[in-house]
C-alpha cells in the first residue's frame, strides 16, 4: 500500500508534469481511470459531465475540476454538446527521478476505444501527496474567470516553449492558481466557504486566534453547546471545514505567536512558551524544532543574530 505524504501549504513546491489545451464534442470520452498524482481541469467553454468516485457533476465554463491521485474518475460530453479545456497535472513537491513518470502514462492511451484505462500497478505504490492543512473541494465555480484562464494560458505557454527557468516560472503559474482557489474557497479564517457551520467555526477559529481571550476548551465546550452539539461533533465538523483538527490548528496559532516573540526578542524561551500555552519548556522547544527545524533559541538568533 503506497504510504501517505502530507505537505502543508509552506512546503508546497508543485511540480508540474503535464499541461495542454483541448477540446471535444459529443464523441469526446475519458473512460473510467484512476491519476496518479493531482490534476486540474478548468472549463473555458461548453459544458461537460465529470464523474469522481460516486458523484457525477455537469460542469460549465468557468469550472474548476480538482482530481486528487487514487480516485477513479472520468468525463463524458452530454449529446449534441461540447466543450474545452485546460489541464494540468502535477505533485505537490517534486519527489526525485525514481518517483517520477513520464507524460506516456496520461498522453499514449486510447480513451475514445477502451472501456476502462488499465492500472499501472507500479504506480500505486509512489506515496500519495495530501495537502496537510486545507481541503480543496473538488468541483469548484470560480468568481473571476478571467484571472484562472490567464494563468492557465502562461503555464501552457510555458509548457509547451520551455524557456530557461521554465520549470520555476511553472511553479509560480501553479502556485498563484492554487492561491486563486483557496480565495475562492475559503474564508480568510481558513474556513471552507461551503461549510453549512461557517458561522460556527469562524467562532471557534476566533477563540484559537485570540490570545487573551477565553481558554480554547472552555471556549470550544460554550460554542459547541450554543449550537446544540457536543465537543467531540465540533471538532469532527472543525477539521472538515477547516482541513486541520482542532489541536493542528492550536498548535499552528501557538507557533506563530512563538515566533512573533521569538522575532521580537526581550523574552526568554521559558517566558515565550508559558505565553503560548506550554507549561512544559522541554516539550515546547521539541515541538518547536519538529515543526520549525530550529530549536526557538535559534530561531531567534536566525533573524536577530547572536547577542
Amino acid at each position: 500500500m503506497a504510504s501517505a505524504m502530507a505537505i502543508g501549504l509552506q512546503q508546497l513546491a508543485p511540480y508540474v508534469r503535464y499541461a495542454q489545451y483541448n477540446e471535444g464534442d459529443e464523441r469526446y470520452r475519458v473512460p473510467r481511470r484512476m491519476i496518479y498524482d493531482y490534476e486540474f481541469i478548468y472549463l473555458t467553454r461548453g459544458s461537460a459531465l465529470f464523474t469522481l468516485g460516486d458523484e457525477e457533476r455537469l460542469l460549465q465554463a468557468g469550472d474548476l475540476h480538482v482530481i486528487p491521485p487514487l480516485v477513479w474518475n472520468a468525463c463524458r460530453v452530454p449529446e449534441g454538446g461540447s466543450f474545452a479545456y485546460y489541464a494540468c497535472h502535477f505533485d505537490l513537491v517534486y519527489m526525485g527521478r525514481e518517483l517520477d513518470f513520464p507524460d506516456d502514462v496520461y498522453v499514449r492511451v486510447d480513451y475514445a476505444n477502451l472501456p476502462e484505462v488499465p492500472v499501472q500497478e507500479e504506480l500505486l505504490e509512489r506515496p500519495v501527496q495530501t495537502f496537510a492543512d486545507v481541503e480543496l473541494p473538488p468541483f469548484v465555480h470560480t468568481g473571476a474567470p478571467h484571472r484562472f484562464s490567464e494563468r492557465f494560458a502562461d503555464l501552457l505557454a510555458l509548457f509547451e516553449r520551455r524557456p530557461f527557468g521554465y520549470e520555476a516560472r511553472m511553479r509560480a503559474c501553479l502556485l498563484d492558481l492554487i492561491g486563486l482557489l483557496l480565495e475562492e474557497t475559503h474564508t480568510a479564517e481558513g474556513v471552507r466557504r461551503d461549510s453549512p457551520h461557517r458561522a460556527m467555526i469562524t467562532e471557534l477559529v476566533a477563540i484559537l486566534r485570540g490570545g487573551d481571550g477565553p481558554q480554547p476548551e472552555a471556549g470550544l465546550e460554550a460554542v459547541a453547546s450554543r449550537h446544540g452539539m457536543t465537543p467531540k461533533y465540533a471538532r469532527a465538523l472543525f477539521k472538515q471545514a477547516t482541513g486541520l483538527s482542532w489541536t493542528q490548528y492550536l498548535t499552528r496559532q501557538r507557533m506563530e505567536r512563538a515566533k512573533e516573540l521569538l522575532r521580537q526578542g526581550g523574552l526568554s524561551v521559558g517566558e515565550i512558551a508559558q505565553r503560548c500555552g506550554y507549561e512544559d519548556l522541554h516539550y515546547f522547544s521539541r515541538l518547536f524544532k519538529k515543526l520549525e527545524g530550529l530549536p526557538p533559541r535559534a530561531y531567534g538568533e536566525s533573524l536577530r543574530g547572536p547577542a
